[in-house]
């Protein structure tokens, strides 16, 4: 070993004394002892007396891209009270590493902030730590929990949204699995992740929440699936609670059913699904484009395609349907988003409208009330969204899971803390030029 009084700058640890740094075949290695002169008794109190020596080696955070491995000079104490049953014993540091670990806890705070960014899986942390997979996750599992099951992460929530994604695909024995998650609608933080999207397991996770805590809740924003409605409904602590429902998903009804209408014209009219060349195949992305949108060259193409490949006007009728149900959040004002609402249902009630439109009508109706709140709350599945996303980053990090503890857990290190972001600093005032 040699010298390293130089670059002990960066190696911080209470307590302890860097007595050598080294670096040995691309790999830091860092030898330390406690700097306590007198060591208590665990037994009694009294101070014992160093007896003997030994080496414990630790693997360490990285020291940018070296791997760091601490080798800790431990005293082995002597107890000198002839009547205490502890005779002898190893000192002890748990805030800088745990008796029998591999990991000190430094490295394990690195390895859980790195998968909590989804920058890194068990395996690859693992990788750079230069340990096995299960160590690392060991580890990381004790401070994910620790930070999942703090009292102070999730406080008062006066909104929040549920929504669903797919934890396991279905096989040929097996269905989709689905998990709900249940997130803060104005932070956009995970609160929780709960098996199933039925009312019977949104009704179970409401009745496993703090009384006082599911009562201070005044706004829920869901999606238009009744499942989630009726376990809201039929909640005793939830009969005050406004149900928004989501435009982001009536928006989309709306343009799957002018897509469903163009695919059954265009098999009526051609027989067959839409080739290139087809009128109505041409404009598919045109029909899904806010009106506002269309250039005087877009307007033409669809005014084109809908005289050549629409007869009968089944499909103009779903796109002005679209274009009504799209006025309904474009309003700025309740009354004007009643009448919007108003003018959507009658058009797709219309005699004369197809299959598609009647359909969407009926969720227009059943949902009236909760497309209006919109208007009145301010609520949206936006933030909600955005946790989806987050989940499905960390399920594509594991390639998939099979466990729903560990799936719930990494979902919640990802997102159920609040961001921090790092401050920029600017290391110039402005931009040098080069003649």
């Amino acid at each position: 070993m040699g010298d390293g009084s130089s670059s002990l700058v960066w190696f911080v640890a209470p307590g302890f004394r860097v007595l050598d740094i080294a670096e040995i075949d691309g790999e830091v290695v860092v030898e330390v002892e406690t700097d306590s002169a007198r060591v208590a008794c665990p037994g009694c109190g009294v101070f014992g007396r160093a007896k003997d020596r030994r080496w414990v080696t630790l693997r360490d955070a990285p020291l940018a891209d070296r791997p760091v491995t601490t080798r800790w000079w431990k005293r082995v104490m002597e107890c000198r009270e002839e009547l205490c049953e502890v005779r002898t014993w190893t000192e002890q540091r748990p805030e800088f590493a745990l008796p029998r670990a591999v990991l000190t806890e430094r490295a394990g705070r690195w390895a859980t902030d790195r998968i909590a960014a989804i920058e890194a899986t068990p395996a690859s942390a693992g990788r750079e730590l230069g340990v096995v997979w299960s160590t690392v996750w060991r580890h990381v599992e004790r401070h994910a929990r620790a930070r999942v099951d703090a009292p102070e992460r999730v406080g008062e929530v006066a909104q929040i949204g549920f929504d669903e994604t797919v934890m396991s695909p279905a096989k040929r024995h097996r269905r989709r699995r689905f998990v709900s998650s249940a997130v803060d609608v104005e932070t956009g933080q995970i609160i929780d992740v709960f098996d199933g999207r039925n009312a019977a397991d949104l009704q179970r996770w409401l009745d496993a929440q703090p009384a006082g805590w599911v009562e201070g809740i005044d706004v829920v924003s869901v999606d238009p699936h009744e499942g989630y409605r009726s376990a809201i409904v039929c909640h005793p602590l939830l009969a005050e609670v406004t149900i928004v429902v989501d435009g982001f998903h009536i928006v989309r009804l709306a343009g799957q059913a002018v897509t469903k209408c163009r695919q059954r014209v265009q098999q009526a009219t051609v027989g067959h699904r839409g080739w290139k060349g087809d009128p109505l195949y041409g404009i598919r992305k045109l029909l899904l484009m806010g009106c506002e949108r269309l250039d005087e060259t877009g307007w033409e193409r669809l005014e084109q395609a809908l005289r050549d490949g629409d007869p009968t006007g089944e499909v103009q009728d779903a796109w002005v349907a679209r274009e009504y149900v799209r006025d309904i959040y474009l309003a700025t004002t309740l009354d004007d988003a009643t009448a919007a609402l108003d003018r959507a249902t009658a058009w797709c009630q219309d005699a004369a409208s197809g299959p598609e439109l009647r359909t969407l009508a009926k969720t227009l109706v059943r949902w009236r009330a909760e497309i209006l709140a919109h208007h009145t709350t301010g609520a949206s599945n936006g933030r909600v969204e955005a946790a989806n996303l987050t989940i499905k980053q960390v399920k594509r990090s594991g390639r998939g899971f099979r466990n729903l503890d560990n799936y719930r857990l990494r979902i919640l290190l990802a997102g159920g803390c609040p961001r921090q972001t790092h401050t920029v600093t600017r290391h110039r005032a402005r931009p040098r030029f080069i003649a």
